[in-house]
This record gives C-alpha cells, structure tokens and sequence, in this order.
C-alpha cells in the first residue's frame, strides 16, 4: 500500500503492507530535489519504483538500519544505478548484512527480510553534509530509537527529515533496544535546530514542531520522574508498569511483547540510573528535559507546564 503527499518541494510516500486493504504499519520515504531520503521496505519496494518513476533520484540517504529503511535498497539500485546512497558508519553492517538485526517474526511479516547489500558510501565521505540543486542537507545524529540514526537538516528552509527520532503519540510500550536517555537527548538536539517542519518517519509532516517537541520531551521526563518516585516507594517492575500503564496496549500481543508497558518501565529505570549516582533525581530529570539557566521563558513553559 502506498500513499503519496506533497509538501511544497518535498513528496512525502507512506508505505505499508496491507491485510485486507488496511495498512499493518505506515513507514515513510521522502524525496526533495532529487534526495531520496530512507529506502522503505522490501515489501512495498516495487510500488516505491512505480512511484518515483517519472522523478530523478541522484542520491539516496539512509537514517538507520532498520528493515524498514533498508529493505528497498535492491530494487532501488537496479532501478537507479547512477545514484550516490549514503548512509552512517555504523548502519553499513546492518545493510551488509541484516542478519545482525535478529528480526522478530512479526518484523519480517509487516516489512520483509532485507537482502544484503553492500554499494553504499559513508555519510564521512560526504563531510556529513548533502547537498542537491537547490538545498544542503546537513547530517545529525540522533541516536536512541536506534544506535545508528541519523537526522538531515536544511538550515536555509528549516526542515527536520528525523525519521524515527521523533515518535509522535503517547508512549505506553517501548522495545528493549531502544534508549531512553539517547531519545530525549535527540529530542532535545531536534528541538535546538529550532525547525520549522518536521518529516517524521510515519509520515507525518509538523508545520508546529517546536511545541509538539517540547511536549514528548516533558510527557517522558515525567514519567521518568514518577518511575523514580515509585521505586523509591519500593514498588517493584510489576506494580509500576500496572499503577502507569493499567492495560498493556495492543502492539504487546501482536509484536509479540516486543514492544511492552514493562519494557517502558525498564528504560524508565535505566534513564534514572544515568543521573542517581550524582544528583538526585528530579533535578537531573528537570535538566534533562531542556530547561537551564540558558533556556528562554518560553521554552521553560512549554516544558514544564
């Protein structure tokens, strides 16, 4: 399933396997000027050719190894076998060889198992920086969701393409790869480029970012938060995950527990630990959420409030 939105220069391609003719799980691929910015999956690759096929695609940047990123790189290749793909230092293994990503079964249902590849170069190659006809793409990192990931910033335009760094919702599951510490840190750096628009990896495309950036940060800093004041309290895993998260969201049981409110909890933990041996915990959470002596009077309200 694929569908197709355009933002000014920018097209925004939502890709999905569909069961019934609903999609299981939207991912996105975007293209500006000739940047193809994320591959999609192997599943919905041919649609992703169908699509592009009256556009040039000259460069292709990966931001994270992950099979719905990488999975389409093949069949891309075949079709564009002049265009430059780029991805980081650390995400080339995971493309060379996607074994190392040990998917769960429910992964390589929705998305398909990766081939490997191997004609890639490495963002260093390109000083970190992407540059097209008529913009320049500067490369962040935005570790978290995954070790490896990747934001590319247009400073002249301000736009944030952050993929999966940026989630929009409410968390009530996590998976135990990801780190809580590394998502709010990339938060707060996506917050610090001050954007104007943000692409994220499901698609969808924030024309208030800043706010809305400002909000997850402070939404997983309080929970950290009252992880710590429970487990101070004494209450073990089982009893805050049942306190915070009373009903375990559907995504538990058809990843499989792969994404779990217990999962959430742990990294809830591991967050707090960063700060416990040196501060306590609600003043090194009420930092870590952005607001300092140097943060302006309107980004300590949307923080705190």
């Amino acid at each position: 399933m694929i569908h197709i939105e355009q933002h000014g220069p920018v097209l925004a391609i939502r890709l999905a396997r569909a069961l019934f003719g609903r999609p299981l799980w939207w991912t996105s691929v975007y293209w500006v000027d000739g940047l193809l910015i994320d591959a999609g999956p192997r599943c919905t690759a041919p649609q992703l050719v169908r699509a592009l096929r009256s556009l040039p695609v000259e460069q292709i940047v990966v931001t994270h190894g992950h099979e719905d990123q990488i999975g389409g790189l093949p069949v891309l290749r075949r079709q564009y076998p002049e265009a430059r793909i780029y991805a980081s230092m650390r995400t080339l293994p995971y493309i060379e060889e996607p074994s190392r990503l040990k998917l769960q079964l429910y992964r390589r249902l929705l998305w398909g198992m990766p081939q490997p590849f191997s004609d890639v170069l490495t963002l260093d190659a390109a000083d970190n920086q992407i540059a097209t006809a008529n913009y320049t793409f500067r490369v962040v990192e935005t570790p978290g969701h995954a070790p490896d990931h990747v934001t590319l910033f247009e400073p002249t335009q301000r736009w944030v393409f952050c993929s999966d760094a940026f989630l929009y919702g409410r968390d009530e599951c996590w998976m135990p790869e990801a780190d809580l510490f590394g998502v709010i840190s990339s938060l707060r750096t996506l917050d610090s480029l001050r954007p104007e628009r943000v692409f994220s990896g499901s698609g969808r495309v924030s024309r208030t970012p800043r706010p809305e950036l400002h909000e997850k940060i402070g939404e997983l800093v309080r929970l950290a938060r009252e992880v710590a004041r429970l487990e101070a309290a004494g209450l073990t895993v089982t009893e805050m995950v049942a306190r915070l998260v009373p009903r375990e969201p559907a995504v538990n049981w058809w990843t499989m527990g792969h994404f779990s409110a217990t999962h959430l909890i742990e990294a809830c933990r591991n967050y707090n630990s960063v700060f416990a041996p040196s501060a306590p915990h609600d003043n090194a959470l009420f930092y870590t959420a952005g607001v300092d002596a140097e943060a302006d009077p309107t980004d300590r309200g949307d923080l705190i409030r």
